[in-house]
């Protein structure tokens, strides 16, 4: 039985990425306040990416998986992140590897593309319908909708890019609460959003549900995400 057990976690774990999630991770992280935070009033999404060039920011990742013997395994490791860019155009990338493209306009932050993993400097793929990452102007309840194609070469390298993207899957977001969050960066008033991953664009049961807290200029602090008999946990340990 121990033999299998690394198969049978890398087995369920590229499952989910392809598209078998199931649904639902909550966490308390203290009292919960109003949409609109403490201010009252709409916030720029922008700020809630926390686009800074040369950013890098580090993360514990916690998986954890239940096998058809309900026996549970749970792994740990490490992710960085890196932002660079100006203005208009920015590129998020995994341990300085860009792949996700994002495009910053008056309205909103869209995912307008991103880099293959392959070897060499590959040229980006643009999308032919942007999904949008963040609206610039957000208040309580606001929600919208995209969908981010599957993305088809190097899937093993990349099982923890639900950072700001859902790759091969329709998904919606809203904008739901301000909590406080205590991640090992530290205590943050964040803002919340629930996103619903679906495999169709017309299916109404959700095959997975994120959670995601963002601090305005930072960015992301934690990820939840729950799918099936899969759950994985993003915290933000440091950030500069």
């Amino acid at each position: 039985m121990s033999d299998e057990r690394p198969y049978i976690a890398v087995l369920f774990i590229r499952l989910l990425l392809v598209g078998l999630f199931a649904a639902g991770f909550l966490i308390g992280c203290g009292e919960e306040g109003g949409p609109s935070g403490s201010s009252g009033g709409a916030l720029d999404g922008l700020d809630l990416l926390g686009l800074e060039d040369g950013r890098s920011l580090v993360y514990i990742r916690i998986d954890s998986i239940r096998d058809s013997s309900f026996n549970l395994y749970v792994s740990t490791s490490y992710d960085t992140f890196t932002i660079t860019g100006d203005l208009e155009d920015w590129a998020i990338g995994n341990n300085h590897q860009p792949i996700i493209s994002l495009k910053v306009s008056d309205q909103s932050v869209i995912q307008n593309g991103y880099w293959p993993l392959t070897v060499g400097t590959p040229q980006i793929t643009y999308l032919p319908v942007p999904p949008v990452m963040m609206p610039r102007q957000l208040s309580a309840t606001d929600s919208w909708g995209g969908y981010v194609p599957l993305l088809q070469v190097g899937l093993e390298d990349v099982q923890h890019l639900f950072y700001y993207s859902y790759f091969g899957f329709h998904h919606s977001k809203s904008y739901v609460a301000h909590p406080q969050v205590t991640v090992p960066a530290g205590s943050f008033g964040a803002y919340q959003f629930d996103v619903r991953l679906y495999q169709r664009y017309d299916d109404t049961d959700p095959v997975a549900i994120v959670r995601e807290y963002y601090v305005p200029n930072i960015g992301l602090v934690r990820l939840d995400i729950s799918g099936g008999s899969f759950k994985r946990v993003l915290s933000l340990i440091s950030y500069q």
